[in-house]
């Protein structure tokens, strides 16, 4: 683990969208472990073990599932600021509205992805 850093959880199906957001939690010097969970039971008991600084969370195809986990994830580590990836523009209100710290549509570029995540990140105690 890298020294003086977050951890993250990815919440996403194995596929393409997974392995590309793991590789960029790797790049980021702020992030150090980073787990991923396959559904919404595995994300809301591994932050109950974890307690990660960074949830990412696809939406997947039933997005009220997971915004009821954003929910959940909240209530178990009120700390973890969690960033949702939605459908469509109903799903990305309902997100903000259960408590995600930020909710973009797939598809935005990665400059936002980026930008929102290191937004939400610890500052270094310098």
């Amino acid at each position: 683990m890298k020294e003086n850093s977050a951890s993250a959880l990815i919440v996403a199906r194995p596929g393409p969208l997974r392995d590309g957001l793991h590789a960029l939690m790797t790049a980021m010097p702020q992030i150090g472990n980073t787990y991923n969970a396959d559904d919404i039971l595995s994300a809301v008991n591994m932050t109950a073990e974890h307690c990660p600084v960074l949830v990412l969370m696809d939406a997947g195809p039933n997005g009220s599932d997971a915004r009821m986990a954003v929910w959940q994830i909240k209530v178990r580590c009120p700390q973890a600021q969690c960033v949702f990836l939605a459908n469509d523009v109903q799903q990305r209100q309902e997100a903000e509205a259960a408590g995600a710290d930020a909710a973009l549509l797939k598809g935005a570029s990665t400059e936002k992805l980026v930008a929102t995540i290191v937004g939400l990140l610890p500052r270094p105690i310098v």
